[in-house]
């Protein structure tokens, strides 16, 4: 089992750590085009900037974690790589902070229906641009929705770094628990992705 301190800093003015910056620390280890059957899911709220990053070969070496905020899991070159990220115990940091508007990638979608689109190419990575697209697609499919959608879960076939061609298209909600929505790259469904409704 390995094991590394991760420095996370906060996307804009969230008292959070975005999933989007959770998941490429997690999956940003390898070469792009390497990773395949990627599940990625966040149990909790990291609130903490300083966390411990830990890998290993087996599910079992990390099942005993319990204080797993955030788990991933992926093949490369043969063999199935399993992580957790942990809250560092005693961390006092506020942590730093930078800049993120994702409204700039909501302004280079359209949203016919149960489908959002992007129409140019995004200006941030391809898990920032589909967590934002997803976000405003539920916001616009259920406007009176009580509280606050949350990136909870994305499972890829592999590891995109596409940032254009990018569409989503609802498929479910299960009573604002889980909503899941299916991602393409050029026409082609290449995962799903999980939001749950966190009421205010």
């Amino acid at each position: 089992m390995e094991k590394k301190r991760v420095e996370f800093r906060f996307k804009g003015m969230r008292n959070y750590i975005h999933g989007t910056d959770m998941f490429n620390t997690m999956t940003g280890g390898y070469q792009t085009g390497t990773l395949e059957n990627i599940r990625f899911t966040i149990h909790n709220f990291v609130w903490k900037p300083s966390c411990d990053l830990f890998e290993a070969n087996s599910k079992e070496a990390l099942n005993s974690m319990t204080d797993a905020k955030v788990r991933c899991q992926f093949d490369c070159n043969g063999s199935t790589h399993y992580l957790v990220l942990v809250e560092q115990d005693g961390d006092t940091s506020t942590g730093s902070r930078y800049e993120y508007d994702e409204d700039r990638i909501v302004a280079l979608t359209r949203t016919p229906d149960d489908f959002i689109e992007l129409t140019q190419k995004s200006p941030f990575t391809f898990i920032e641009t589909v967590v934002a697209m997803n976000k405003h697609l539920l916001q616009t499919r259920f406007p009176k929705a009580p509280g606050k959608w949350a990136f909870t879960r994305i499972d890829l076939t592999n590891d995109c770094d596409d940032r254009e061609k990018i569409a989503l298209h609802f498929r479910h909600n299960m009573n604002f628990r889980l909503t899941k929505t299916d991602v393409l790259v050029d026409g082609q469904e290449v995962g799903d992705i999980y939001f749950s409704l966190v009421k205010s």
